[in-house]
């Protein structure tokens, strides 16, 4: 039996021999093949997405030393050699016809006739033949290639709380104004617990509608992203905004402007019932309002122009339901008036395609065989700006961070209107004055400057307004914004008897 023991262990010797040399003879890239296929994975990977394949190249760096060097060297050097582009795309036509198109695992993208409709992101842009050119889209490292021609498989899921400006898109258009008040200019004087990005982007257009933008806003759901909706709807509606004005929020300004552009952002707090600051607000550049925006009677007290209205559908439609019996019948319809909407949701970009195309919401709640009235008759699409996500979740988590975005209200949690509205507002104006907001002697003022009856304001539980209420107030005190808060006069306090 000894004997046997030791033919056995003589003939595993041989093998391991045998599979040594073999292993010795082969190729530096063959032994290191898993080495090479986790790297070309890494190397292609936007910087938003590189942590969460960390976990690989770590096992990889523990085998070889000289491998984080290298990796630090390269990402260097690519962080030194990016830019920020935007994919070659002709401007839609006003009466371009919807498409239908289709995602496919390998990320190209394909309308119903067969042909492709996207093209490459890596792409710079070349439309020039507008006066404004904004320079956003992309990350802030080198492009990512499409799947296809990388032939890498897809990265991993980004947690959606993350806050750092990696994250998200850069967009350096509103840091470019001259004012020396504007926020961008003063990031020293933001609040502690706020954070603010300077070259975080606003607006979004047709430009960041493609398969690779898809695929990582289909990471976060509601109004911060595009989980859940449909491709084909989303590049249906981003379509319209086709024009250099979906670029830049003010009409008639540039991003360069050497004056200060002045916003009255005034929402509907009882705090304005008398308080005669109906002049002042229309004496502002623009003026920004939200929800039920009644101005019929109560000129005095909050002035009549409307510059943007802010809102998404829900709150458009609720607002209408709800103050109906007080005459307000849909959104103000001036001349001059911009509608700019949060877009939490595929009922967002529906209507506003429905809107824009002149024709009947052919699908979910607000299906209907007229087209959208809100608006006015044919509304032209230069009317219309909607939120990036982007911003909303950059607002959500650097802003309006609540503890209520946590536990329990995790799911309902979101920021109100309003103050999205108004820290739109702060990103974009470079003075800001806010009227109509809550405040902390809320208690001595009706709900709404346009109820007679007393009504006292209702704090939901999707809502932190007591966070709001904080925030407001030390904005204003940092010299960021000014604060509307009463005249203390017995006309503009309504106490409850």
């Amino acid at each position: 039996m000894g004997r046997f023991k030791w033919l056995f262990l003589l003939c595993m010797f041989i093998a391991l021999g045998f599979v040594s040399f073999s292993y010795l003879r082969r190729s530096p890239a063959d032994v290191d093949s898993a080495s090479r296929w986790a790297s070309s994975i890494y190397d292609n990977l936007p910087r938003y997405k590189v942590r969460g394949f960390k976990g690989v190249l770590d096992t990889i760096d523990r085998q070889d030393p000289t491998r984080i060097q290298e990796e630090t060297k390269r990402t260097s050097e690519n962080d030194s050699n990016a830019k920020t582009s935007t994919p070659s795309k002709e401007l839609v036509k006003d009466n371009a016809q919807p498409q239908t198109v289709n995602i496919t695992q390998s990320g190209k993208s394909t309308s119903s006739d067969g042909k492709q409709t996207v093209l490459d992101p890596n792409n710079n842009k070349t439309d020039t033949n507008d006066s404004l050119i904004v320079d956003t889209e992309k990350n802030r490292t080198e492009a990512t290639r499409k799947p296809t021609e990388s032939g890498t498989p897809p990265p991993p899921t980004v947690p959606p709380a993350k806050r750092d400006p990696k994250w998200f898109l850069s967009d350096d258009t509103y840091t470019k104004s001259k004012c020396p008040s504007a926020l961008r200019k003063n990031p020293e004087k933001v609040p502690e617990g706020l954070k603010l990005i300077p070259d975080i982007p606003v607006l979004m257009w047709d430009e960041h509608v493609n398969p690779e933008e898809y695929a990582r806003l289909s990471q976060f759901k509601m109004n911060y992203g595009w989980q859940g909706l449909p491709y084909a709807d989303i590049k249906n509606c981003l379509r319209h905004l086709n024009t250099s004005v979906h670029r830049y929020m003010f009409p008639g300004w540039t991003p360069d402007h050497a004056g200060c552009i002045r916003c009255a952002v005034v929402g509907n707090g009882g705090i304005l019932r008398g308080s005669g600051k109906g002049k002042e607000i229309d004496g502002h550049d623009f003026v920004w309002r939200v929800n039920s925006a009644i101005t019929e009677g109560y000129e005095d007290d909050v002035g009549t122009r409307t510059s943007f209205y802010f809102h998404d559908i829900n709150t458009m439609k609720n607002s209408q339901a709800a103050t109906r019996k007080f005459g307000y019948k849909h959104p103000p319809q001036d001349k001059d008036t911009i509608y700019t909407t949060i877009s939490s949701g595929i009922r967002d970009y529906v209507y506003f395609d429905a809107a824009i195309s002149w024709k009947p919401v052919e699908s979910g709640r607000d299906k209907s065989k007229a087209p959208p009235s809100q608006y006015g008759e044919r509304p032209a699409n230069t009317k219309f700006r909607m939120l990036h996500p982007d911003f909303m979740r950059y607002l959500k988590y650097n802003w309006l961070d609540s503890p209520r975005r946590r536990g329990k209200l995790a799911n309902i949690y979101r920021p109100t209107t309003g103050g999205s509205m108004l820290l739109t507002a702060l990103h974009t104006c470079d003075v800001t004055d806010v009227y109509g907001f809550i405040t902390e002697d809320h208690r001595q003022y009706n709900d709404h400057y346009y109820e007679k009856d007393w009504h006292k304001v209702v704090f939901y539980a999707n809502h932190d307004f007591q966070m709001e209420i904080e925030i407001w107030d030390k904005l204003d005190k940092a010299g960021l914004m000014n604060l509307y808060r009463g005249n203390k006069t017995a006309a503009a306090r309504k106490r409850r008897k």
